[in-house]
C-alpha cells in the first residue's frame, strides 16, 4: 500500500499549504504625482466596517502603528461613535472629526470584497499490470482497491480584499491609494494586522509616514 501511503501524505501536504499558508500582498499602489512629502503629521484613521467592534480595532491598531513609527494619528470612532445615517449626514460628521482633531490627512480603509473558491483535484491514476504476478493476488486485489476507491479533494481558498486610500485634509485631494490581499485568513485580527503592517509599510517607503 506504498501507493495510498504516498497518495494521503501528497493530500495532507496540499491541504496543510492552502490552509496554513496565509499572508497578505500588496498589489498595487499609487501616489499623487510630484509628492515628496514631508511626511503626514497627524492622520484620522477611519475604517469602513459594518460591525463597530471590527472598525475599533482596525482603527486602533493603524493608529499604534503609526505613533510607534514616530508620527500621530487618531481613531475616528472616538470623535464620530455612528457612522449609520446618510450619506451627506455622515460627510459632516467626519468633516466635524477633521476639524476636531486638527489632523492634515485621512486614511481611509475599505472592505472591497471576498472571494472564496474551490478547486477540485482529482486522484492520480494508480497503474494494475494485466499480465503476471509480481503484486499477488491480494496485491493486485488492493490495487484495484485503490484505483477505484481513492477519491479526489476539494482545495477551498479564501481571499479579502482591501483598499486604503489617503486624502490631504486641507485640499481633500488623494495623496496615496494600496490594494491589498488577504490570501486564506484565519482570522479577523490576522486580516487587520497583516493588512496595516503591509500598508504602513508601503506608505513609510513613500514617504507618507
Amino acid at each position: 500500500m506504498k501507493m495510498a501511503s504516498r497518495y494521503v501524505f501528497c493530500v495532507v501536504m496540499m491541504l496543510f499549504v492552502v490552509t496554513g499558508c496565509a499572508s497578505t500582498k500588496l498589489v498595487s499602489s499609487w501616489t499623487q504625482e510630484g509628492f515628496s512629502g514631508p511626511a503626514l503629521k497627524k492622520v484620522l484613521v477611519l475604517a469602513v466596517a459594518k460591525e463597530d467592534l471590527q472598525r475599533r480595532l482596525y482603527e486602533d491598531s493603524f493608529v499604534a502603528k503609526l505613533k510607534a513609527e514616530g508620527g500621530d494619528a487618531v481613531a475616528s470612532y472616538t470623535l464620530v461613535a455612528n457612522l449609520d445615517g446618510g450619506k451627506e449626514q455622515n460627510k459632516q460628521r467626519i468633516q466635524q472629526a477633521v476639524k476636531s482633531s486638527a489632523a492634515d490627512s485621512v486614511l481611509i480603509a475599505t472592505l472591497v470584497g471576498v472571494e472564496k473558491n474551490e478547486q477540485y483535484v482529482a486522484a492520480p491514476p494508480v497503474y494494475i499490470p494485466q499480465r503476471g504476478g509480481a503484486y499477488g493476488m491480494y496485491g493486485y486485489y488492493g490495487r484495484s482497491y485503490e484505483m477505484i476507491y481513492h477519491p479526489g479533494y476539494t482545495i477551498e481558498s479564501t481571499t479579502v480584499k482591501l483598499n486604503t486610500t489617503v486624502f490631504r485634509t486641507e485640499t481633500e485631494e488623494m495623496l496615496w491609494a494600496g490594494d491589498t490581499r488577504s490570501y486564506n485568513p484565519t482570522s479577523v485580527r490576522t486580516i487587520i494586522e497583516d493588512n496595516i503592517k503591509v500598508i504602513s509599510a508601503a506608505m513609510k517607503k513613500d514617504g507618507l509616514i
